[in-house]
This record gives structure tokens, C-alpha cells and sequence, in this order.
């Protein structure tokens, strides 16, 4: 039976990706309490003792912002997080599969979404820890999957946000608040439990390693996100659409980041994700999971 590690089950992915455990899985849930992947002696005595065949990596410091100001907190889970793992994974064998971001783009526009080939160049300190992260993964260890996705939500909210998107929208458009939601950044929406499955595949059908995207299809603007949400819920809305300049950031964010795969990824389109995600949630539950986070990312 394979063994895996998970690092962050208890985050939006993380949860998914227990949900989602093929039946011939071990599944070993290793949370902060347990395991903390910024301690490298830690790290490499607890995972060489339990000696999986496969760690997981969902753990990330995701605050883009606050990265700004404390750049050391990012880079130590994001990338020397990362590192630490890479090692452990390397000496005992185990296949690494590390969880990235659209944010390692610029935002450069194209005609089509990023894909496996496009040139990394992350515009904020979160974007470019995450990337080093990527390094680490790739040439600390020769067995690893890197999964890029982008605009992801799912069930149990963001723990380093309070939340996600689509709750809040949901929450604020529930109470008849209106919302400001910038229409000149584009992504991918990512439904966590589609991007679990896809995680499960590249590991169970041993796939060739290396970089893979596995956003759901297609491209839209977070306030086409915002507008389909509230109508998906059958919610009226006022939803006025802004330039990201509305909002003052510290960090800068990719005006164009949406994600394809030419790796043999084929995720369906984030239309009928975000249906399927909606359809399974009652407004009280969105309401519970989230109360004052920012409907800008």
C-alpha cells in the first residue's frame, strides 16, 4: 500500500485531497502541531522515521501583502519550508509533490493562459518565495511532481486568510452589501476538490515528473468571478466593476495569470466547478466560514 504525507490537511487543498483518497492510499495527516516543516532537523528525523512514499506538500504562507513587510516569514515556508522537505524526501526515497501559485508570473499579457513552458517572474515577494520554493523542489529532489494553481477555494477556506472568495461574495451578497470587485486582473478559478483529484492522478497513475498546471479551464476577471457567483447562488448583487488601482496593495499582483496545461492535464471549465461548489453549500455555511475578509485578493 502506498504511504503518503500530507503537510496542511486541514487547509482548502488539503482537506480536499484527504476527501479524495484513493482507497489503496495510506494517508498520514501531518498538521503545524505535528510537523513543522521550517525546523530542517525536525523535519528530516520525523519523515525519515515515518518514511513515506510520497510527501504532499499543501503548507504555505499565503498573506501577499504582509509578505512584504515580513519577506523572512514567507521565504521560511515557502521556500526553505520547501527545501527542508526536498532533503528529507531525497534521503528517504519519497516522491515530493509541492503546491505553487500563478503568482510566479508577471502577468505579461498573452492570447492564451500561462502554461508548463512560459518563463517564471513573480512580481512580489510572496510570488518569488513561492518560486524559489519551485527551485528547491526541482533540484533538491529528482522525484517531484510541482503543481501550479491559481484563484483556488474550497470547503474549508483559506486558514491564512480566514476564508475565500467565493464565501465572501456569497456572505456580502447574502446581506444585500454592495461590492467593489476589480475587473482588470484575470485568473483561473480553481475549485480545491477538482485540483485534488488531478494531485491524486499525477501520483497514482505515475505520471513523468515535473511542472504541471491544474487550474480548472477557461479565464475570467475577479469581478466575472464575483458576478457568476452571486447568480450560480440565485443572489441578487451590486457588484461594481474597478481597476486594481482602486485597491492600494503593497504587493503587486500578475494582471493576467490565468493557467493551462500542456502536460496532458484537462481539467473541466471553471464555470461548471464553481456550479457544483455552489450547488453543494448552504448561504449559512458561507456565512460561518467567513465575516470580514477583503473581496480583493
Amino acid at each position: 500500500m502506498l504511504k503518503v504525507a500530507l503537510i496542511g490537511p486541514g487547509g482548502q487543498l488539503g482537506t480536499e485531497i484527504v476527501a479524495a483518497k484513493p482507497g489503496e492510499v495510506e494517508l498520514v495527516p501531518l498538521a503545524r502541531e505535528t510537523l513543522d516543516i521550517t525546523r530542517p532537523e525536525e523535519t528530516k528525523t520525523f519523515l525519515t522515521g515515518l518514511h513515506p512514499d510520497v510527501i504532499i506538500n499543501t503548507a504555505a504562507y499565503v498573506r501577499v501583502d504582509d509578505a512584504e513587510d515580513d519577506a523572512e516569514a514567507a521565504f521560511r515556508v515557502n521556500a526553505l519550508g520547501v527545501k527542508n522537505l526536498a532533503l528529507a524526501a531525497r534521503k528517504t526515497g519519497a516522491v515530493l509533490v509541492h503546491i505553487s501559485t500563478d503568482y510566479v508570473f508577471d502577468g505579461s499579457k498573452k492570447p492564451s493562459p500561462y502554461n508548463e513552458d512560459d518563463t517564471p517572474n513573480p512580481l512580489s515577494t510572496y510570488g518569488i518565495s513561492k518560486y524559489a520554493g519551485e527551485l528547491y523542489a526541482e533540484n533538491f529532489t529528482g522525484s517531484h511532481y510541482i503543481v501550479r494553481l491559481a484563484g483556488l477555494y474550497g470547503r474549508a477556506g483559506a486558514s491564512g486568510k480566514g476564508g475565500n472568495f467565493v464565501y465572501t461574495i456569497l456572505n456580502k451578497a447574502g446581506n444585500g452589501e454592495p461590492m467593489t470587485i476589480v475587473d482588470d486582473i484575470h485568473m483561473s478559478p480553481t475549485n480545491a476538490a477538482d485540483a485534488a483529484k488531478e494531485i491524486w492522478r499525477l501520483i497514482t497513475e505515475e505520471r513523468p515528473f515535473g511542472l504541471y498546471h491544474a487550474s480548472n479551464g477557461g479565464v475570467c476577471s475577479w469581478y466575472e468571478f464575483a458576478v457568476k457567483i452571486a447568480a450560480m447562488a440565485g443572489l441578487k448583487a451590486d457588484i461594481t466593476p474597478v481597476p486594481h488601482t482602486a485597491y492600494k496593495t503593497k504587493a503587486r499582483r500578475p494582471l493576467w495569470s490565468p493557467l493551462e496545461s500542456v502536460r496532458g492535464i484537462r481539467p473541466r471549465e471553471w464555470e461548471d466547478a464553481l456550479k457544483d461548489f455552489i450547488g453543494s453549500l448552504s448561504l449559512s455555511q458561507a456565512k460561518t466560514k467567513t465575516e470580514t475578509i477583503k473581496t480583493e485578493k
